[in-house]
């Protein structure tokens, strides 16, 4: 176990999160994460000793709500483009494999009791990002579906 672990990452200084989630993927040996909730503002990236994570957010000065993002292990840059377009509840991420591209789509959906404008906003949105993918590409759809 990792030793800079908290019970509750909630108690954790943000400066150090980034540090925990990069223990804990390599103790698991992880290669891709997508991450949900990130709540950090903009987007931008951020290299840790083993991983890089990629976040996209909400407008600085916008409630730190909601936030995409992926950490991708430090060997594996060199194959993948990092995310360039996003909201804070999706973000796709591009993956060079020796079976041809891979696109990663991670999403964080508006939960059972949200307005259902904002409900079929997203599903819109998550719709015309899926019709921008060749269909001759693998795409892998991943994230927090909620309920």
């Amino acid at each position: 176990m990792c030793s800079c672990l908290s019970d509750d990452l909630h108690q954790v200084d943000d400066s150090r999160k980034t540090a925990i989630i990069n223990c804990e993927l390599k103790r698991l040996n992880i290669d891709i994460a997508a991450l949900q909730k990130t709540r950090l503002p903009s987007n931008g990236s951020l290299r840790e000793q083993d991983y890089t994570l990629f976040w996209q957010g909400r407008e600085p000065g916008e409630p730190r709500m909601h936030g995409m993002g992926f950490a991708v292990k430090n060997t594996l840059q060199s194959s993948i483009e990092p995310p360039s377009k996003g909201t804070a509840r999706t973000l796709s991420l591009r993956l060079s494999t020796s079976s041809g591209p891979a696109n990663i789509v991670s999403v964080y959906a508006p939960t059972l009791g949200s307005p259902i404008e904002a409900k079929d906003m997203f599903y819109t949105h998550l719709e015309t990002i899926i019709k921008e993918f060749p269909v001759t590409e693998h795409l892998y759809l991943i994230g927090d579906f909620n309920a």
